[in-house]
């Protein structure tokens, strides 16, 4: 993985981000209007209000950036009115992707992507009005599938499979309207208590 350049000054971190957000990769329609305007997380006057990114009372539109102390990039990410937008990156200090998360209209949509910081995936989410919608995969560190299921509307829906880091079953079921049908992994407890008639 070719390594991101140290932004050494608040110019230079603009220039930078600019360079990086549009220069490699394509810059998702949502952020087409963004404004070039470019703000360090640390600044003070950030608040989180019901959804919405405000600076200074004011509802917050253009990038909204974060760095490491050693001056590379730990996050940007665009809002428009206080709703994020487009592509959030994140990276950890060794320079590894950490999440690529995809917004419209302050809700996550389409595919999310993690991994952690040795490059190993950690999840592929798909999303659809902020919900849960397709298939969703988690990984171990390892690099072993810890769980593949199916969402319909934020709910599971279909397959669902999970396993133990040591690549043994923990569950194998399909849920239906609701009801799973398979093995869970769930133990039904039975209360003794519940067989035992008290005569009076």
């Amino acid at each position: 993985m070719a390594k991101r350049a140290p932004l050494l000054n608040k110019a230079g971190s603009i220039a930078s981000l600019v360079l990086f957000l549009f220069g490699c990769r394509q810059s998702a329609p949502a952020t087409v209007g963004i404004p070039s305007i470019f703000v360090s997380a640390d600044q003070p006057g950030w608040q989180k209000r019901e959804g919405h990114l405000w600076l200074a009372d004011t509802l917050f539109s253009g990038w909204q950036y974060q760095l490491w102390a050693n001056g590379d990039t730990t996050f940007v990410g665009a809002f428009s009115q206080g709703k994020a937008e487009g592509f959030h990156r994140q990276w950890y200090e060794n320079h590894q992707l950490n999440e690529i998360r995809h917004y419209q209209n302050g809700w996550q949509e389409g595919e999310q992507g993690g991994w952690y910081a040795s490059g190993k995936q950690a999840f592929v989410y798909h999303f659809r009005n902020d919900v849960y919608e397709g298939n969703s995969k988690q990984w171990y560190p390892t690099g072993k599938l810890a769980r593949d299921s199916d969402y319909h509307e934020g709910h599971e829906n279909g397959p669902q499979r999970m396993w133990y880091a040591d690549g043994s079953l923990k569950a194998n079921y399909v849920a239906r309207n609701g009801r799973n049908y398979g093995f869970t992994g769930v133990k039904n407890c039975v209360n003794v208590w519940d067989s035992i008639t008290v005569s009076h």
